[in-house]
């Protein structure tokens, strides 16, 4: 009987261990995301598609929470919207996609991350809300598929996976078209200057 005792209460030690090194989402990490997805990315859409994907942090003096993402499809702007981050709870943080008034004022402006200093925040309006759990120190990604909006470059109906690797440099997008099964992988690679 006491060996049982030992027995289990080291099996519950085990899985109090296991439950204790479960990632936790802090400030920090948010702050980690920021820094990670910001910058230009290309993504091969299919054989004679490239998209050029560029994150801009805006309104730096409100520390990480906002980033401007521009996509280009050769001299043609398909996406602008404006990424606001923040912690949720202890392993999750929630990205809102906002949507901008103008766009084409805005068109191009990923270059000048301090053009929209002169704005205030009521030229955007939410058209999504994601949320981005942390699976390991520096991976995050979206907690199941889901229908994004923001995404008119997309056919309507389609689901999306998201996920950011900082130590690879890159974002993965998975693409479920509507009514279908079958996943199509996209994989954006980071271009790096120094």
């Amino acid at each position: 009987m006491k060996r049982l005792i030992i027995v289990l209460a080291a099996v519950l030690l085990s899985f109090n261990a296991l439950a204790q090194k479960k990632p936790k989402f802090t400030e920090d990490d948010a702050k980690q995301f920021y820094r990670t997805i910001q910058g230009d990315y290309s993504m091969q859409v299919n054989d004679s598609t490239l998209v050029m994907i560029h994150f801009t942090p805006i309104w730096e003096d409100e520390h990480f929470h906002w980033l401007y993402v521009e996509a280009t499809q050769g001299k043609d702007v398909i996406l602008q919207k404006v990424l606001e981050i923040m912690p949720r709870s202890e392993k999750t943080f929630k990205v809102l996609i906002h949507s901008i008034k103008n766009p084409e004022q805005f068109a191009g402006k990923w270059t000048n991350r301090n053009f929209f200093d002169g704005f205030a925040k009521n030229i955007l309006s939410v058209s999504d809300n994601l949320t981005f759990v942390k699976t390991s120190n520096f991976s995050y990604q979206m907690n199941g598929f889901k229908g994004i909006n923001a995404l008119k470059c997309f056919p309507r109906g389609d689901l999306f996976h998201l996920k950011f690797v900082q130590e690879d440099e890159r974002f993965y997008l998975k693409r479920m078209p509507n009514g279908t099964n079958r996943i199509l992988g996209y994989e954006g690679l980071k271009e790096l200057t120094d």
